[in-house]
C-alpha cells in the first residue's frame, strides 16, 4: 500500500473496497469513476485515486436506487389482455378488422 492519503493504484482500490478490478477499471475507463491519469499520451495509462475518490466511489456504490413497485394487475386485466391479443391474431390472418 502507498501513503495513508494515497494515491492508491486500481488494485488496491479493488482491495479496500471489495470491487472487482475490472468493474472500477471500466468505470475509469468510460468516466463513471472520479480518478487521476498517470502517463502520456493513451497507449498506457496508470490510473490512481485519492482517499477522497475511493469515499466516494464506496458512497456511489452503497446508495441503492430506489424503484416504485410494479402495478398488480387483476386477473381481470389478464383475460382482457389475453382477449385484445386473441382478437389481434385473429384479425392479422383473417384480413378482417375487430372492432
Amino acid at each position: 500500500m502507498t501513503g495513508i492519503d494515497g494515491p492508491y493504484t486500481l488494485p488496491e482500490v479493488a482491495a479496500m473496497t471489495g470491487l472487482s478490478l475490472r468493474s472500477i477499471e471500466r468505470g475509469c475507463r468510460n468516466g463513471t469513476i472520479e480518478h487521476i491519469p498517470i502517463g502520456d499520451g493513451t497507449a498506457r495509462q496508470h490510473r490512481r485515486m485519492y482517499l477522497h475518490q475511493v469515499n466516494l466511489l464506496i458512497e456511489q456504490r452503497s446508495r441503492r436506487s430506489v424503484q416504485a413497485a410494479p402495478p398488480v394487475s387483476s386477473p381481470d386485466d389478464d383475460v382482457a389482455a389475453a382477449i385484445a391479443a386473441s382478437r389481434k391474431l385473429h384479425s392479422r390472418r383473417t384480413g378482417r378488422h375487430a372492432a
